[in-house]
C-alpha cells in the first residue's frame, strides 16, 4: 500500500528525531520530506522503526511543508504524547496533527493515572547540531548537588567551543528537586526551546540546549550529545557554587539610584500560536502605557491570557507589535533591556542549604555590573535586606524561612539588580491576609522608588488601595481570544463595571459555567468605545 502524503512538501531543512528511554539514547534518525514511524517488525516499511509493543505498525508520520515540520498520528492504538499532550484519535482535544518546534519531546506510551510505562520510548525533535552525533549519560547520584557546564577544564561537563562561556550553566539540587541556572553566559541557555532569563526547576524530560549541545533531564539522569568532553575525568562539585565566571558587558548602574523618567508603552497587535495548521489567537489589540512609579494589577477572567500578557511584555514570548520603554524597543534591544527587567515567578528557585545572605550575594554577583566595587555590592545587599524586612534573617538558612520570608527573598533576588520594570506572577499565593498584605506593601515601596511594578494576584482585595492602575483582560466568545476590557485607576474600574470589588469584576467577565455572568464581550466592546472618549 502506498504511503499517504498529506502535505504539499518542499525541500527539507536539516532535522532529526533522537529516540531514547529513561536510561540511554537509542539512535538518531535524520528526517526526510516525509518520514513514517512504526513498530519494528520483519515486514515493516517505516522509515523509523521502534522496538516497543505499545507502538502501532503504522503509528505516525512527520512531514515538511513551507519550512516547518508537522507530526500526524495515524490513528494509532495508543496515540502519541507531544510535550505531555496526547495527540491522536483518543486526544481529549481531538487533535491529530501538531507543528513541531525544536526541542519538542514525543512519547510513545500508555499512561495510567498520569504515569508512564517503564518501557515507553521518547523522541527529541531537533533542528540544531550534528544529527550524527553520539550520546552519553550521567547518573545524578544523591551525593551530587551541582553539575557545572562550561568551557573551563574545571567544569563537570566540559564543552570545548568558543561560543561557550568558561562557566556557562549549572544543574543544581534543591529541596524541591533539580533546577538549572544560566551563569549570565554570553550565548544563553535554552530550556524547551526558549531562552532562559531566570533559574528554573526541571521536570522529567525537559530539554536543555547550550549552543549545539543537547542535555535531556530524565529525572535522575542527564543524557547529552557529544559536544561534551569526557566527563568521567572531570570532578563533580560536592558543594554548590553560583559565582559568575563570565558576564556580558552591560551599562554601569548605581545600585541605589531610582529611575524616575520614561514610560512603558505596550502595543500588542496580537499574540498567537499555530495549532492544527491554524493560527490560534491568544491576545489581541492590547494598547496602554504605564508610567514609572506606578503599581499595576493585572486582573482577568479564566483563560484571558494574564501570564501570556506579561511574558509578551517582558519579551520572553514575543507578540506582534511593539513594547517600548524610554523609547527603547524591548524586542529589538532585548539583550540590553533584559537587565532592566525583573521577574518573580509563582514558584521560587531558592536553595535551602544557603543562607539569606549567601542567596543575595550570589544574585548580586550574577546580576550587578562587573565593575561595581565589593563595598558597593555589599551596600546594595544591605539596602535590599532592609527594604524587604530580611535583615534579621541574614544568616538564616533558606530552608528555615517562613513562607512569607521566602517570597520576600525571591523578590530580593530579582530586585538586587535595581530593575526598572518589575513583573510578579502571584507573589502572594499561599500567604495569609496579613503576610500577603505585608508583601504587597513591600512592592508598593519598590514602585515608589520610580519603578514600574505589574502584579498578577488572585487575592487583590487585601491590597486594593495600593494599586495605581488595573488592567482587566477578558476572553471574548467571538474569537476565543483575550482582549483589553479596561485600563485605568481602581476607582474608575469599579465605576466602569458598576461594582465595588475586584471579585465582582471577575464574576462579570467569567463564563456562566465558571460561576460568572458571561459579559466579557459586552465589556470589551464598552471599553473600546470608552477608551476613545
Amino acid at each position: 500500500m502506498a504511503k499517504t502524503v498529506f502535505f504539499d512538501a518542499h525541500a527539507s531543512k536539516s532535522a532529526a528525531l533522537v529516540l531514547f528511554n529513561k536510561e540511554q539514547v537509542l539512535g538518531t534518525n535524520r528526517l526526510n520530506i516525509l518520514t513514517s514511524i512504526g513498530r519494528a517488525t520483519e515486514r515493516s516499511t517505516c522509515d523509523i522503526k521502534i522496538n516497543a509493543p505499545i507502538v502501532s505498525r503504522s503509528h505516525g508520520e512527520i512531514a515538511f511543508i513551507d519550512g516547518e515540520y508537522y507530526y500526524r498520528d495515524l490513528n494509532s492504538t495508543n496515540g502519541t504524547y507531544i510535550n505531555n499532550v496526547l495527540i491522536g484519535k483518543n486526544s481529549p482535544v481531538n487533535q491529530q496533527v501538531k507543528q513541531l518546534q525544536d526541542g519538542d519531546i514525543l512519547c510513545f506510551d500508555i499512561r495510567q493515572n498520569g504515569k508512564s510505562r517503564p518501557d515507553c520510548v521518547y523522541a527529541l525533535f531537533t533542528t540544531f547540531g550534528n544529527t550524527n552525533c553520539k550520546w552519553s549519560s550521567l547518573a545524578l547520584e544523591s551525593d551530587i548537588v551541582e553539575v557545572c557546564i562550561g568551557r573551563s577544564g574545571q567544569s563537570a561537563l566540559q564543552i570545548n567551543s568558543d561560543v561557550i562561556s568558561e562557566k556557562h550553566a549549572s544543574f543544581f539540587f534543591t529541596s524541591n528537586g533539580w533546577a538549572i541556572i544560566d551563569h549570565q553566559s554570553t550565548n544563553g541557555v535554552y530550556l524547551n526551546g526558549k531562552r532562559m532569563s531566570a533559574p528554573r526547576y526541571l521536570e522529567a524530560f525537559d530539554v536543555v540546549r547550550i549552543a549545539d549541545t543537547y542535555l535531556i533531564f530524565t529525572g535522575d539522569r542527564l543524557l547529552f550529545s557529544n559536544g561534551i568532553a569526557n566527563f568521567e575525568e572531570q570532578p563533580v562539585q560536592s558543594q554548590p557554587s553560583l559565582a559568575v565566571a563570565e558576564t556580558p558587558v552591560r551599562s554601569t548602574v548605581n545600585p541605589g539610584q531610582p529611575k524616575t523618567d520614561g514610560q512603558l508603552i505596550i502595543n500588542i497587535t496580537e499574540r498567537s500560536v499555530m495549532q492544527r495548521f491554524r493560527k490560534m489567537l491568544l491576545l489581541q489589540d492590547i494598547n496602554l502605557s504605564v508610567s514609572n512609579g506606578e503599581m499595576v494589577l493585572i486582573l482577568g477572567g479564566s483563560g484571558a491570557g494574564k501570564t501570556t500578557f506579561i511574558n509578551a511584555v517582558m519579551g520572553y514570548e514575543k507578540a506582534s507589535g511593539k513594547i517600548l520603554y524610554k523609547d527603547t524597543d524591548i524586542y529589538a534591544e532585548y539583550e540590553q533591556m533584559k537587565y532592566e527587567i525583573g521577574f518573580v515567578p509563582q514558584q521560587d528557585l531558592l536553595r535551602g542549604s544557603d543562607t539569606v545572605y549567601d542567596t543575595l550575594s550570589n544574585a548580586a554577583e550574577m546580576k550587578l555590573p562587573r565593575k561595581i566595587s565589593y563595598e558597593d555590592r555589599e551596600h546594595r545587599i544591605d539596602i535590599v535586606l532592609d527594604q524587604l524586612g530580611l535583615s534579621r534573617e541574614k544568616e538564616t538558612l533558606v530552608s528555615k524561612l517562613s513562607g512569607g520570608q521566602r517570597k520576600r527573598l525571591s523578590i530580593a533576588v530579582e530586585f538586587i539588580a535595581n530593575p526598572s520594570l518589575f513583573f510578579l506572577d502571584e507573589p502572594d499565593s499561599g500567604l495569609d491576609d496579613i503576610m500577603g498584605r505585608s508583601l504587597m506593601e513591600n512592592l508598593r515601596t519598590i514602585a515608589d522608588q520610580g519603578k514600574i511594578v505589574m502584579v498578577i494576584t488572585h487575592s487583590p482585595e487585601r491590597a486594593s488601595d495600593l494599586f495605581d492602575k488595573v488592567i482587566v483582560l477578558a476572553k471574548s466568545t467571538k474569537d476565543n481570544c483575550g482582549h483589553l476590557a479596561f485600563y485605568g485607576s481602581v476607582s474608575e474600574a469599579f465605576k466602569f463595571f458598576e461594582v465595588s470589588s475586584f471579585r465582582e469584576i471577575v464574576k462579570k467577565i467569567n463564563r456562566p459555567d465558571e460561576n460568572g455572568e458571561g459579559l466579557s464581550d459586552f465589556f470589551i466592546d464598552k471599553y473600546a468605545v470608552y477608551s476613545k472618549e
